[in-house]
């Protein structure tokens, strides 16, 4: 069993480089864009299917939002959508078959024992022990195994994703402070250094949350596999009977927090805007 807290190199696109966690979150984009194409196109004045999903969640937070903020948070109902709608869809593509366990095999070069005996050649008084205890390292390295390096992965296992959203958000937090009161009166939250503090503070939590959640899940399937396979060997039947009993119960609850944590971060998005903006704008004190 092979758990990686980094993702995994897979290319590059010149000096960009591609893993497997920004290719799960580029196909949940296209996702995304192709369902929200497909429905503006279809659009239905008495929505159905894809459209009735998409108008129930914009509608529930709309009334989240305007309950928060009053009439002012209704502006800010597409960015929660939008935040809710990739933070679910990454964690549940993360969670379907084929997700972690396609991929290839890389064989990473083991380092050449001279460079671990360099340093004793030059050295005139060197032993012949100290240059074996140079050496020896290179006799236990197992780098030249082949280590599975898989295809997908989910998009906020990846600490890069969350923080990237994390800061995202509350960049935008800022700015929207600073545009409905005004620079000098934005800055006044901040005359205590420990509200500076708390300001980095939400970005840690905002990121380790999200990751620590999905990250967890991903480990919890990839160990319940692990068991599989030690306890029906390779008898494709028994492990299919058997794992659709174990595996199934933690696929649901993995569903589950991927509802849960998508809906987190959009709610906490809602409250720590609420901080700044309706207290700083005029019309929500009305």
């Amino acid at each position: 069993m092979h758990i990686s807290l980094k993702p995994e190199l897979l290319f590059n696109l010149g000096p960009f480089p591609v893993t497997n966690s920004i290719l799960s979150s580029w196909i949940a984009t296209l996702l995304l864009i192709v369902l929200a194409i497909v429905v503006g196109g279809n659009f239905k004045r008495i929505p159905s299917g894809i459209q009735h999903i998409f108008e129930m969640i914009y509608e529930m937070f709309e009334g989240m939002a305007t309950e928060v903020m009053g009439k002012a948070g209704s502006k800010f109902v597409p960015l929660l959508a939008t935040l809710f709608l990739f933070i679910i869809t990454s964690n549940w593509l993360g969670v379907l078959p084929g997700v972690g366990s396609l991929g290839f095999y890389e064989t990473h070069v083991a380092a050449s024992s001279d460079s671990h005996a360099a340093p004793a050649a030059k050295d005139a008084h060197a032993t012949p022990a100290a240059k074996d205890a140079h050496a020896a390292p290179a006799k236990d390295d197992h780098s030249g195994e082949p280590v599975f390096v898989p295809l997908f992965r989910g998009a906020n296992a990846d600490l890069n994703t969350t923080f990237a959203l994390a800061i995202i958000v509350m960049v935008f937090i800022h700015v929207m402070g600073i545009k409905s009161a005004g620079l000098s009166h934005h800055l006044a939250h901040f005359k205590n250094p420990l509200e500076i503090v708390s300001e980095f503070s939400k970005v840690l939590s905002f990121g380790f949350r999200l990751f620590g959640n999905v990250f967890a899940g991903e480990v919890l399937l990839t160990a319940m596999a692990s068991i599989l396979v030690i306890i029906t060997g390779k008898s494709l039947l028994l492990y299919g009977v058997i794992g659709g009993f174990i595996v199934t119960p933690f696929l649901m609850l993995e569903f589950f927090v991927g509802f849960i944590q998508a809906f987190v971060f959009a709610m906490l998005t809602l409250s720590f805007l609420s901080l700044f903006y309706k207290t700083e704008n005029s019309e929500s004190h009305h």
